[in-house]
Parts: structure tokens; sequence; C-alpha cells
């Protein structure tokens, strides 16, 4: 299982396995897959933070403000290297999807409809990274402005929204929490 994700994706040295606490408080609201990982090879950056897989308590608020409400179901899980969050909606007992916010463009998109297909099919996509991880500008921002820390992002300043480009002389770096926020009040 997951042999796509596991010859394209390596974790950092410096991912965190899951605690019990975290397992027991999300096994009943993600698939197994996802706990198994976090288990495995841990919360943290992928591919030098081009996908961050993230402790869900640490963004549970940015994505409640995002969506203008709680929702039990919905549960962050990764950020991109540009911090868009990425989320995992528990739809019935057998119907799942993974959903992004991108938050430069203020869009809600669904982006395949299992767990397993976002790590074996999605993110091993050529297409998919190009579009959805900007894996060109990514790759070009890590080698001009040096890797991420766990819990960091490349940002736009400006926010793209707002007059910025998706250029490297408009990529700085920062916290995914606080951008995530920032741009929120600064596009609301």
């Amino acid at each position: 299982m997951l042999e796509n994700f596991k010859n394209h994706y390596h974790a950092e040295a410096n991912n965190i396995l899951a605690s019990e606490e975290l397992i027991n408080e999300y096994k009943e609201k993600v698939p197994k897959l996802l706990i198994d990982i976090w288990t495995t090879t841990g919360l943290g950056k992928y591919n030098k933070g081009i996908i961050e897989l993230i402790n869900p308590k640490d963004y549970e608020s940015n994505l409640w403000t995002w969506l203008g409400k709680v929702v039990e179901n919905y549960t962050p899980f990764a950020i991109t290297g540009f911090g868009e969050l990425l989320y995992y909606r528990k739809l019935t007992e057998t119907d799942e999807d993974i959903c992004m916010i991108d938050i430069q463009y203020r869009k809600i998109e669904t982006l395949v409809w299992s767990m397993e297909s976002f790590f074996d099919d999605f993110l091993t996509n050529d297409e998919d990274k190009k579009m959805w991880l900007r894996e060109d500008l990514f790759v070009e921002a890590i080698s001009e402005k040096s890797n991420l820390q766990n819990g960091e992002v490349f940002t736009f300043v400006p926010i793209l929204a707002i007059g910025g480009a998706e250029e490297i002389d408009y990529l700085q770096k920062g916290s995914a929490c606080v951008y995530q926020d920032l741009v929120f009040q600064m596009t609301n």
C-alpha cells in the first residue's frame, strides 16, 4: 500500500512520530492509512516541504476560520510548501474526500475522493504537483532560499490576491499558521 507515495516522497530527518494522545484523539476521525503514516514516517516535511503532514490540533482554528464554522468531521492534515491547507472530510461511514483551501485565491477545491488516492495518485501525478503544489517554484525557492523548518512555508509578499506574483522575488519564509490567518484577514 502507498507504493507510489513511498517511491516518490521521503520524510525529513526531523519528522516526529505521532503521540498516543494524538492517535487516540483522531483515530475515529481520519483513515487508518493516515494514522499509519503518522506512526511510521511521522508528522513533518516530505521532500523538503513541498508537503508537510501536520498535527491537526495546530491548524483546526485556521480551518474553522476559513470555513466560517466548526465542522467536526473535517480534519486538517497537511499544508503545501506555500501554505495551502489540506483537510480530510469524512462524509459518511464509507464516503470521504480531500479538499484544499487555496488561501491565495480564497477557493476550496475537492482534489480526490480518498486518502489513499491523495497519497498514491494526486501527490505523485506530475500535472497535479505542478498545478496544485507549484512544484517548479518550490524547487527554485528551496535552491535559492534554503530548506523550510516544520511549520514554515514560503509566503508571497505581497499575497497573490493583492498584487504578488508566483516568482522567486516575491517569496519569503514564515509561519504557516500565521500566514494562513494573515491572508484570511487581508482578503476578507
